[in-house]
């Protein structure tokens, strides 16, 4: 068994997720809650996520030819790359409501709603399709997220301070870009 989908998920969503508003937003929460409870909310909302996500893909992967679904990945991920680049981001505080909830569901919440649709989400659908391997790619993607967002909470108060948002934002800009630049030369080289 290739582990490749897995190595894949986890990087790319990984770096995709590096400045993203929703790890800002668990570096937000952080600084508010207890790490014991940010964690697990953040954990269990990206899984239903990675999970939604995965589902539509392998559909799309069972009905269209490989070429077809690696040359829209490519675009793709050179899409959301230039979306890190140039698309605007939501303030946090218009991301998370203020409930008469417990903490966790008011972080698990605020982060499937930031999420929902966001880049992370959709590269893990386009990967699902490409790689027609739900279960390896919806770990590889859970836990390259779970993991950012954990080096969020845990830094929370301090990572701003030490990486420039900016900076973070580049970095995830061109790797995805180069993701899309190698799938579609992998298509040529067929």
């Amino acid at each position: 068994m290739s582990f490749t989908p897995f190595i894949a998920a986890f990087f790319m969503i990984a770096v995709a997720e590096l400045g993203d508003k929703t790890q800002l937003l668990t570096m937000g929460f952080a600084t508010r809650y207890p790490i014991r409870i940010v964690i697990p909310a953040v954990a269990l909302a990206t899984a239903l996520l990675m999970g939604l996500a995965v589902i539509f893909g392998g559909a799309i992967n069972a009905y269209i030819p490989q070429f077809y679904l690696g040359l829209a990945a490519g675009i793709v991920f050179i899409g959301f790359g230039l979306w890190t680049i140039f698309g605007k981001e939501e303030d946090e505080e218009k991301i998370e409501a203020k409930h008469n909830q417990s903490p966790f569901w008011v972080i698990f919440s605020s982060f499937f709603l930031a999420e929902l649709g966001d880049k992370t989400q959709l590269a893990t659908l386009t990967l699902s399709a490409q790689y027609g391997s739900p279960i390896l790619v919806w770990l590889g993607a859970t836990l390259g997220m779970v993991a950012v967002n954990i080096v969020a909470a845990v830094f929370g108060k301090w990572m701003k301070h030490i990486i420039p948002e900016k900076a973070l934002k580049w970095t995830g800009a061109i790797l995805f870009i180069g993701f899309g630049v190698a799938t579609l030369i992998g298509l040529l080289i067929k």
